[in-house]
């Protein structure tokens, strides 16, 4: 049968916007709570040199990313990578767990908010409402993050441009402060204080100690897979393959800001001082060594800045991977209706907002489990995109690809082992802490509310038959790759 017609998006986003969203959501607050963290199980020189092979591993699958997104400059990213590689089942398991896990980031970026605040003016949050996951909720810090998660979707649903605008203006900030605060490191710190520079195991091994940093990197650097989501909303002068490109280069300037992180907090003071320091340590040193609030509160307006510049991007990312599944027929209509006057995807933006305000009322105590169900399963998106590039080079050789993984299949099946091995050490991560871990919570609440939609989804994803989804979910792009055979049940109309 035909397909309907497609519903499109307004586009505005050029190159420089990609980068900023891409590398606004990668740089959010981790790094001010958890550098203690990695100086403690590695040492700073020992962090530097993990982190860095981490980032070139999650760099291979930014690669990935790449080519996927200039074959296919569509909404939804990797709905369209594993609708065309796998078929319609995988496509929406895919495309549902990223949109969950998006949105739970949203959620943990209105937690987070509140822990900065508080700390820059204590006393901010205001009494305790109520006690969930062991943790306090206080109205000052709920209000807060309910109140910035409805002014981000109504400037969002008000047009990509003013967002995308947002985010440049935001990220260039955050540059401009923390070139300050770490400027001011290298230039009053003493490398002296760096020693000793790697952590050693017990037996006299620095293996343990850099590969305990180097597993991190996968967590603090996603985020580059919000590219794809807004590929179908670039400028008419910006390039498929420059957009896509995009993704690697925020891979590898926040590896850069993350290895300078760790060596310029640790040269403030001898590093193990630095432990002691309980919450948001470089801050603090700040504030004990020099004796400059100053300089720790521009610390913590950088953080606060990498919560809205991250805040802002997994919104944009999350409505958009529903639009498109909506789109497709996969999700009730009401997430794919486009607003009249700014060509946004506003349904999908309020039901982003809804749910993600549902994650901030659980309050701090769910920071830790939202991390480590998102770290699980963006390991797993990860690894079926790197597949995916491996199945479709050898289904479709010759279909368009603006850019190429350097390395062809061979560096596909590596970036594909990474996330793997990733999954891996997450999930063996996650069943250390007895009982019933929150996360695995999490992913079954993400599972469950799939399989509920897949349900009541289902005579529309009857509607239309395999080539009309194709259609519409690859628009333009589906005259330029041809069609493969049916291979598997999912290849037949739902």
């Amino acid at each position: 049968m035909p397909a309907p017609p497609r519903p499109i998006l307004r586009r505005a986003v050029g190159r420089l916007q990609f980068f900023t969203v891409a590398f606004g959501t990668i740089i959010g607050v981790g790094w001010m709570v958890y550098l203690g963290e990695w100086l403690a199980r590695s040492g700073p020189v020992g962090a530097a040199i993990g982190f860095g092979a981490g980032t070139l591993l999650i760099a291979l699958i930014s690669i990935c990313y790449a080519e996927m997104a200039s074959m296919f400059p569509v909404s939804g990213g990797e709905l369209a990578y594993a609708f065309e590689a796998f078929g319609t089942g995988t496509g929406f398991i895919t495309a549902w767990v990223l949109a969950f896990i998006y949105t739970a980031v949203a959620g943990w970026e209105g937690i987070a908010i509140g822990v900065v605040i508080q700390s820059m003016f204590p006393g901010f949050g205001g009494p305790i409402l109520y006690t969930i996951l062991d943790t306090p909720v206080r109205i000052g810090t709920l209000a807060l993050g309910l109140g910035l998660m409805l002014f981000i979707v109504w400037l969002n649903i008000r047009g990509v441009a003013r967002a995308a605008r947002l985010q440049d203006w935001l990220t260039c900030g955050f540059l401009a402060l923390s070139a300050l605060f770490i400027g001011a490191s290298f230039l009053y710190g003493d490398p002296g204080h760096l020693e000793p520079a790697i952590l050693r195991g017990e037996g006299g091994s620095v293996l343990p100690g850099i590969i305990a940093a180097f597993v991190t990197a996968p967590f603090f650097l996603a985020g580059f897979d919000v590219v794809p989501q807004l590929m179908e909303e670039r400028s008419p002068g910006t390039s498929v393959r420059s957009a896509a490109l995009m993704s690697v280069l925020a891979v590898l300037g926040a590896g850069v800001f993350y290895i300078l992180i760790i060596l310029s907090g640790s040269m403030i003071v001898p590093w193990r001082d630095l432990l002691a320091f309980d919450r948001l340590p470089a801050a603090t040193a700040f504030l004990e060594v020099f004796s400059s609030p100053l300089l720790a509160r521009v610390i913590l307006a950088a953080g606060v800045i990498g919560i809205l510049t991250t805040w802002n991007a997994v919104v944009i990312a999350a409505s958009r991977v529903l639009f498109a599944m909506s789109r497709a027929r996969l999700l009730p209509g009401f997430l794919g209706v486009v607003h009249g006057r700014h060509g946004t995807p506003h349904g999908a933006l309020v039901f982003v907002g809804i749910l993600g305000g549902l994650a901030v009322i659980l309050g701090e105590g769910a920071i830790a489990p939202l991390v480590a169900a998102s770290s699980i399963c963006f390991g797993i998106v990860f690894g079926l995109v790197a597949i995916g590039v491996v199945r479709l080079r050898i289904a479709r050789p010759g279909a368009r690809r603006p850019f190429r993984v350097p390395g062809g299949i061979v560096t596909a099946v590596a970036a594909s082992l990474a996330a793997a091995l990733f999954v891996g050490l997450a999930v063996h991560d996650s069943l250390g802490q007895g009982g019933i871990p929150v996360v695995w919570i999490v992913i079954v609440s993400c599972c469950a509310l799939g399989i509920l939609f897949w349900f009541i989804s289902t005579p529309l994803r009857r509607s239309l038959d395999h080539a009309a989804r194709r259609e519409m979910i690859l628009g333009e792009a589906s005259v330029h790759i041809q069609t493969p055979s049916p291979t598997n049940g999912n290849r037949r109309p739902q």
